[in-house]
């Protein structure tokens, strides 16, 4: 199951990705994420790529002398950073989550066609995206009770998609 979280700069994105997370770990669930990128510039109006470990790390040093993917190992967690050009969210999901899960949450993407959480501070946001695919629910984390509704809605909803 794939659910994105989108909304404009500042909306709580994030924070309802990190809330997400949790009710979702609560509830057992094995959980991937995505996160866009959002289209940062730097004062020339050029795009600016994700921003990398530094190469104090050994893994780093690889990659910065040119491995075009270095991957680094623990005891339970493993780390990897690759060199990919631009690719679509349905790319990303088939060829980069590499873990059995649950769901699958992104952060962002607001033209891909999957399962959208509208996230908003006011009502002109909620307009200026309600042009989006594939809407089931809008929130104002703001709100009074905006959280507790939506962990009923998601939960309701997962175990609908999931049977």
């Amino acid at each position: 199951m794939i659910i994105q979280i989108v909304g404009y700069k500042k909306s709580g994105k994030t924070t309802l990705m990190s809330h997400t997370i949790k009710q979702l770990k609560l509830n057992n669930y094995k959980v991937a994420t995505i996160k866009h990128h959002g289209g940062i510039h730097d004062d020339k109006m050029h795009e600016q790529d994700i921003k990398l470990q530094t190469t104090d790390v050994d893994h780093m040093k690889h990659f910065e002398a040119g491995a075009d993917q270095s991957i680094v190992q623990g005891v339970e967690y493993q780390q990897s950073v690759s060199r990919v050009p631009k690719q679509t969210l349905t790319e990303i999901i088939q060829k980069s989550v590499t873990i059995d899960t649950n769901i699958i949450l992104v952060e962002g993407y607001k033209d891909a066609d999957f399962p959208k959480v509208i996230v908003y501070k006011d009502p002109g946001e909620l307009k200026r995206l309600s042009h989006l695919t594939n809407i089931k629910y809008r929130v104002n984390i703001q709100e009074q009770h905006a959280l507790k509704q939506y962990e009923q809605w998601l939960l309701a909803y997962i175990q609908e998609g999931m049977n």
